[in-house]
């Protein structure tokens, strides 16, 4: 089946394309990675309505922090970044007013994602004592009690608390409420750069071409 597309074209014309030719589709991206954060949460409430400790939870939260890594991808760089990536963040983060130190958390919270097996290996090889892998609870427990009497402190590989909605990965803790304020404000942003563009801002398709 074919579909069919109404033209409101961005950006259009002949010849070699400039730097910030494709920066609308850019933009939407980073608008539509914020909405799925929001979404993401959204559904965090509707589960834990239902279910206080339901597993699903923890995999949302992730979802939450890898579209808010995404973000930080698209307006944030790296000094090992390539120089096309380079240029566009930058690009795009002034557009936004926002700065690379803005996501540093964001940024720690991806990496967690993205070198999974290594945070694995080093938080096990290095953790003495009681390691518990993955909890979600109303509140953080400081102290564990075997059924034999003794009594560790427990070191979590990934814990979710429901009262404060902060997640730790392998020892790190990441305020979920917090990165969402400031996706809600990046949010706001790349819709006002859409608009002044004349570009939707509605969940739909982005289209630039040349010839």
């Amino acid at each position: 089946m074919n579909a069919t597309l109404i033209r409101k074209w961005h950006r259009k014309g002949i010849g070699k394309r400039p730097s910030d030719f494709a920066d609308s589709m850019y933009l939407y991206e980073v608008e539509l990675q914020c909405e799925f954060a929001q979404r993401s949460f959204g559904q965090m409430q509707e589960v834990f309505g239902v279910s206080p400790r339901n597993p699903s939870l923890l995999a949302l939260a992730h979802m939450l922090l890898v579209c808010a890594g995404n973000v930080a991808k698209l307006i944030t760089t790296t000094k090992d970044a390539a120089p096309k990536s380079r240029e566009r963040a930058a690009r795009l983060g002034d557009m936004l007013g926002f700065k690379n130190e803005k996501f540093s958390v964001v940024r720690r919270a991806r990496n967690f994602f993205e070198h999974f097996d290594e945070r694995m290996d080093k938080h096990i090889g290095e953790a003495d004592g009681l390691i518990i892998q993955r909890l979600i609870q109303d509140h953080e427990p400081t102290d564990v009690a075997f059924d034999d009497g003794r009594i560790y402190r427990p070191k979590f590989m990934q814990f979710l608390n429901t009262t404060t909605w902060e997640v730790t990965l392998y020892g790190e803790r990441f305020a979920l409420l917090e990165v969402l304020d400031l996706l809600k404000a990046v949010r706001a942003s790349s819709q006002a750069a859409l608009q002044k563009m004349g570009a939707t801002t509605t969940m739909g398709a982005s289209s630039s071409a040349s010839n």
